[in-house]
């Protein structure tokens, strides 16, 4: 039945361990009953039913509290007790949970579930971007699964590690890109981050070959959904699309709606990449309804709320954009309002997590940078961002720690720094195509951001320009 249910057929597995449950509910409590609750948790849980997945979880530990000898199968239901509460967003419950459970699973020598709380934790670290921390797991976890000869708990940990060096490649990207969401990139944005994407994107194939060997087709196909978004950050959405579309036929059939919520919002960002907006938008509200009506409350919501407002601005609507931004600042505020975000039960998960930056301001880049040679007024700038002047300037302030004023100038300044390095104009040219009327003027900011003249940069002897 865990085969089963591992192949992703959560129907058919959930209703054969209710056949065999009914079968056996005369007889006396055995580590058989107490497998067969955590098999129908596993499937409920993976349909979006947590509140059916902790009933079960409920009756498990009844079970499992009758037996002789019921340490071990306790265990094992405190720890799918913790991948609930994970789902659910309640990080410092899962990490309390994990906290009590791992001395002893390691002392029992149950690898298999060791394993599995590690990876656990590394989820937990992944959603408050602690990369960092979730990465000194990695060699422990690694050899957790491997003792456990489980090629399922295996692929589970590689793709959860997979997840980190992916996010952890993202925070290396040029501002101001890093503050925000993958999904909001652009492919030319992503330049920075695709060496360290690699070892991502090695991770992935590595858990795919795993998945494979072991005919784990439904964990190969997750795994699969983790390479398509790294295709589709390195410009390639069109080759995922089709793919994407088949998995998720085969999701619904089988009932996996939380798989089916992270597979939307992958299609709606290779949908986005390829500039069809409204089918991107279509994607995004199925995924964030089956998020409501299952009770998915971790960070996979925020960044559908978020996602949304990037496409309903490609879209023109500005208001609505603002509406959806405005509610994923709120979970975001709730997030880092709870014990969980505050690190309140465990020390390592410290990091609360900042707002991204919202949707107008990528608009107020591209305009930036179609306009370079141009004058143009904070005013206008906020008219074409679709907001106030005054929350326009408030926003550059807390996300790019600059007035939009001293922004622009030095986006002038960067751009004209390269331009020099080519020397293929004089300098009062290049500083009239970057916007300064003035060469003197030029001179004066450009010394203050360079620390040099303009004409010894066309010499040779410039240096890079500073993002600060």
């Amino acid at each position: 039945m865990w085969a089963i249910a591992r192949a992703g057929d959560f129907r058919r597995a959930a209703s054969a361990a209710h056949q065999a449950l009914d079968a056996v509910a005369s007889r006396r409590p055995s580590a058989r009953r107490v497998e067969l609750y955590l098999v129908s948790a596993f499937c409920l849980m993976r349909q979006g039913d947590h509140a059916g997945a902790l009933r079960e979880l409920e009756d498990a530990g009844c079970a499992a509290a009758s037996l002789p000898a019921s340490a071990g199968k306790a265990l094992r239901v405190e720890a799918w007790r913790a991948e609930v509460a994970y789902f659910q967003g309640r990080y410092s419950e899962a990490n309390r949970i994990v906290d009590f459970l791992l001395p002893q699973l390691e002392y029992a020598g149950d690898w298999a579930y060791v394993a599995f709380t590690l990876r656990l934790r590394i989820a937990v670290l992944l959603a408050c971007a602690d990369h960092d921390r979730a990465l000194l797991l990695a060699d422990r976890a690694i050899e957790a699964a491997e003792a456990s000869r489980d090629d399922y708990v295996i692929v589970q940990v590689l793709n959860v590690l997979g997840a980190v060096h992916f996010d952890r490649a993202t925070s290396k990207l040029n501002e101001p890109h890093a503050r925000a969401h993958l999904s909001s990139l652009d492919p030319r944005d992503a330049v920075p981050m695709e060496a360290d994407a690699r070892e991502a994107l090695r991770l992935f194939q590595r858990a795919r070959t795993v998945a494979k060997r072991g005919r784990n087709e439904f964990a190969a196909w997750y795994v699969a959904g983790n390479i398509e978004r790294l295709e589709i950050l390195l410009g390639h959405a069109d080759r995922v699309i089709r793919p994407i579309r088949k998995r998720l036929a085969q999701m619904q059939t089988r009932g996996a709606k939380y798989d089916e919520i992270v597979t939307r919002s992958n299609l709606a960002w290779g949908l986005r990449s390829l500039g069809r907006y409204r089918e991107a938008l279509h994607e995004l509200d199925v995924a964030f309804e089956l998020a409501r009506t299952t009770g998915t409350s971790n960070v996979l919501l925020e960044f559908l709320e978020y996602d949304r407002s990037i496409v309903l601005d490609a879209l023109g609507d500005t208001a609505a954009a603002r509406v959806s931004y405005r509610r994923y600042v709120q979970l975001v505020t709730a997030h880092n309002r709870s014990p969980a975000g505050r690190g309140a039960t465990q020390p390592s998960v410290t990091a609360q997590r900042l707002p991204l930056e919202p949707f107008f301001l990528k608009r107020a880049d591209r305009f930036i940078l179609e306009h370079i040679s141009g004058a143009f007024t904070v005013s206008e700038l906020a008219r074409h961002c679709g907001v106030s002047w005054r929350t326009l300037e408030k926003t550059f302030s807390t996300f790019r720690g600059l007035s939009p004023v001293a922004y622009v100038r030095n986006v002038r300044l960067d751009h004209a720094h390269v331009a020099l390095t080519r020397a293929d104009a004089c300098v009062a040219e290049i500083a009239a195509r970057h916007g300064f009327r003035s060469s003197t003027t030029f001179a004066l900011e450009y010394r203050k951001r360079f620390g040099m003249a303009p004409s010894r940069t066309m010499r040779g002897v410039g240096r890079s320009p500073s993002h600060a």
